[in-house]
């Protein structure tokens, strides 16, 4: 029998691939998952979406590898919270001049034939990064009994509730506290939390599931990984070293790179595993499948020394 995700946590660490709570692209989490399926990956963090979790066994299947052998995380996100953005043009103020198409980490502006930038909302995962006059934001707000039914019907080994809100949606957890029947992850940064802030959502939750068998994902600078430095992964590891004091199992995540590990062992701070989504992607671009793989592979094994 498959063990529960707290127990494989209790053993070992783990490598998550975070492939973008906004990502619907079913290529792009194909092509993402293979890779990382071969070169040792544990898990793969979703959008919440039947479409989605079909697009992971399609990876896992295409590397050769079992679906069993791999943990699964849908994502969710709340009002307020940037991983449930879209961008989409306004052509009234758009200039053409294309700097959204070449700083889109996603891929997610292409250029029509009329000159005008257009945005794949399957792909966009609401980074900002192309930020403009010419941009508008909007959300896309999870279905939490959508993710419920998903996670039942596949399975699946964790949820994890994105709290990157200005206001806590207390209601909303305890609703899926309630009703949840696999592990739960909160992924918390410190945007609009202060640490006194930070203490008192994790109080809560703990109180409402009656222990500390849950996951903080510690999300340093959410969606800003890219570079390869200590500097990158730092808020990363100082949000663990907030959130381990209570006791949760504690996955580090947000500007996360091959120096997380490393920085996380120098400041003592204790840690379940590490979650990579920007930098992982980035790394693995445009190469063939052999480049790919070696370097996804050096990637992991580096988050699970």
């Amino acid at each position: 029998m498959k063990k529960n995700l707290l127990e494989i946590l209790d053993e070992r660490k783990i490598f998550k691939l975070v492939l973008g709570l906004g990502n619907q692209s079913e290529e792009s989490i194909i092509s993402n998952v293979k890779i990382y399926a071969s070169a040792g990956c544990d898990m793969f963090d979703i959008n919440a979406s039947e479409k989605a979790i079909q697009a992971v066994y399609k990876g896992i299947e295409q590397a050769g590898k079992k679906k069993e052998d791999f943990l699964l995380c849908l994502s969710i996100g709340v009002s307020g919270d940037a991983h449930i953005n879209k961008a989409e043009i306004i052509k009234e103020k758009c200039t053409k001049c294309s700097a959204c198409v070449n700083v889109c980490p996603q891929d997610a502006i292409v250029l029509l034939d009329d000159g005008y930038p257009f945005v794949q909302k399957e792909k966009c995962i609401g980074c900002k990064r192309c930020k403009c006059k010419a941009i508008s934001f909007f959300e896309k707000e999870s279905d939490f009994d959508e993710a419920l039914k998903l996670a039942e019907k596949y399975n699946i080994d964790c949820i994890e509730v994105h709290l990157a809100s200005k206001k806590p949606p207390y209601d909303k957890l305890k609703y899926l506290i309630k009703r949840a029947k696999t592990p739960l992850s909160f992924c918390l940064d410190r945007k609009y939390y202060s640490n006194e802030k930070i203490r008192k959502i994790v109080e809560k939750i703990k109180k409402w599931i009656g222990g500390s068998d849950f996951i903080i994902q510690a999300d340093g600078v959410p969606m800003s990984g890219g570079e390869n430095n200590f500097n990158s992964t730092l808020q990363a590891v100082a949000m663990a070293h907030i959130v381990e004091k209570f006791g949760t199992y504690v996955i580090l995540s947000g500007g996360t790179n091959e120096k997380t590990a490393q920085l996380a062992k120098m400041c003592d701070v204790k840690y379940n595993g590490i979650g990579v989504g920007s930098y992982a992607r980035e790394i693995i671009k445009g190469k063939d499948a052999d480049e790919a793989i070696a370097c996804a592979k050096n990637l992991v094994t580096k988050c699970k020394e």
